[in-house]
């Protein structure tokens, strides 16, 4: 399994490595656009509830099977869902949320927003341009 390491580290398979700035931005820009769908946020909601099969998500949202997997296809490429192929019959594939995947995620996030690093010394670059901040 892939994580895509949100917070500095790529989980794939045991070995851990350090992941450059640049792509880290890229992977929460990714995911948070992602999310940015309506359809691909009440498909987050209807998996947090519980693992679902594509028919459940067609039936609840009213959308084809090819529309619900292309959706599944993004989100687990981004490292936020899972599946699992029914093992008497291969062609029923269940999805749910990825917790690690989503733990990262959480935590690029709260990184993101944690004004508590910001140095609060007001700007001053009258010297520059002369805007007095």
């Amino acid at each position: 399994m892939s994580i895509n390491g949100f917070g500095g580290i790529i989980l794939a398979g045991h070995a851990a490595t350090a992941k450059p700035r640049a792509d880290l931005d890229t992977q929460l820009s990714t995911s948070l656009r992602l999310l940015g769908d309506p359809v691909r946020l009440r498909i987050v909601e209807l998996l947090r509830q519980r693992e679902q099969c594509v028919c459940h998500l067609t039936d609840e949202l009213g959308l084809s099977q090819g529309t619900i997997s292309h959706h599944m296809r993004l989100l687990k490429r981004a490292g936020l869902v899972l599946d699992r192929r029914d093992q008497s019959d291969r062609r029923w594939v269940y999805y749910r949320l990825d917790s690690e995947g989503l733990a990262e995620l959480r935590r690029a996030l709260a990184d993101l927003l944690d004004n508590t690093r910001t140095d609060p010394t007001p700007a001053d670059c009258s010297d520059r341009c002369g805007c007095n901040l």
